[in-house]
């Protein structure tokens, strides 16, 4: 692992700079120009709000505006389309649209997606309802399981663990995360699939209060679906994240990353990247695993870091 992210670093723009270059790579401050408009995607919303707010606040003269995006897909399409300058989506999501356009044109400069930062993997939660009779994955076979719209990322990574363990279930379509909590507190569905990133609402405290539980997701059939998926990560869900929860529960979830266009402003993106990652303890209320965000990591995004980017991490690398 650590082996084809330094492999990535070096091909994608990140410069290993050593004492030798350490005078051209030394750290400077970068000068955002005042007056600047930034459009933001609104896609993982629970965590691209909150990243937004600490922007406005950490970055005032820069005029930030949320542009809707529903979905990873939806991001990328409005970032080679000129219409978002910033968004997170999913790392394969990223990496198959910047492919394609490089096998479309021959060249790398074809794509006009660059990376800003890897984020871990958004986990996916299932929790089934109280005195329903599942313990694993396999039994949701036949059973009413909650997912989310027909192309969201929780629906997408809900079929892909379906599939891989031969699961037959009569999926219900939750537009909302409180929907879908709501539908588990009333017994319409059995089970259900619900991205990580948000810490239990109102909603979902009283689905677990009634007696919903996690299952966890892991095994075999996940081993051989990490094969043919590279980007699917296993995962764990720390303790306490719901009440009564005292243990560690395994589950999968696919890598996040920030993106940005390949023509922003290299001092802009230099000061996002430096924001991003002061923003993070004030984040890990909206995901948990955020506390386990490693910086040394963020820089293998599976498509060509941003210069402004690459210059941060290079210089966070030689202030050690």
């Amino acid at each position: 692992m650590v082996a084809w992210r330094v492999g990535l670093m070096a091909l994608f723009g990140f410069p290993l700079c050593g004492i030798a270059a350490a005078v051209a790579c030394r750290k400077t401050e970068a000068v955002v120009a005042t007056h600047t408009q930034l459009r933001i995607a609104t896609a993982f919303a629970p965590l691209s709000q909150p990243l937004t707010a600490e922007y406005r606040q950490r970055l005032p003269d820069v005029d930030f505006r949320s542009v809707q995006a529903p979905d990873s897909d939806a991001v990328i399409a409005a970032i080679e389309a000129d219409s978002v300058d910033v968004g997170v989506a999913l790392a394969d999501d990223a990496y198959l649209a910047y492919e394609r356009k490089r096998s479309e044109k021959a060249q790398s400069s074809a794509s006009t997606l660059r990376g800003i930062a890897l984020l871990l993997p958004l986990p996916q939660y299932v929790i089934v309802r109280s005195n329903a009779e599942i313990a694993s994955i396999r039994d949701l076979d036949g059973k009413r399981v909650g997912v989310g719209p027909v192309g969201s990322s929780s629906a997408r990574i809900a079929q892909l663990v379906l599939d891989a363990f031969n699961v037959r279930a009569h999926l219900f379509r939750a537009n909302t995360r409180a929907e879908g909590a709501a539908a588990l507190k009333n017994g319409a569905i059995d089970a259900g699939f619900f991205p990580g990133y948000v810490y239990p609402d109102q909603l979902m405290y009283a689905a677990i209060s009634a007696g919903a539980r996690l299952i966890s997701i892991d095994g075999p059939p996940v081993d051989r679906l990490r094969r043919e998926r590279p980007f699917v990560r296993m995962v764990a869900i720390p303790r306490g994240i719901y009440p009564g929860q005292d243990r560690i529960v395994p589950t999968v979830g696919v890598e996040m990353v920030v993106l940005c266009r390949r023509d922003l402003d290299a001092a802009l993106v230099y000061a996002l990247t430096a924001r991003l990652f002061d923003a993070v303890p004030r984040l890990v209320g909206i995901e948990a695993t955020l506390r386990y965000l490693n910086p040394d990591e963020a820089p293998a995004t599976p498509i060509p870091l941003h210069a402004g980017a690459a210059r941060y991490f290079r210089e966070r690398e030689l202030s050690r």
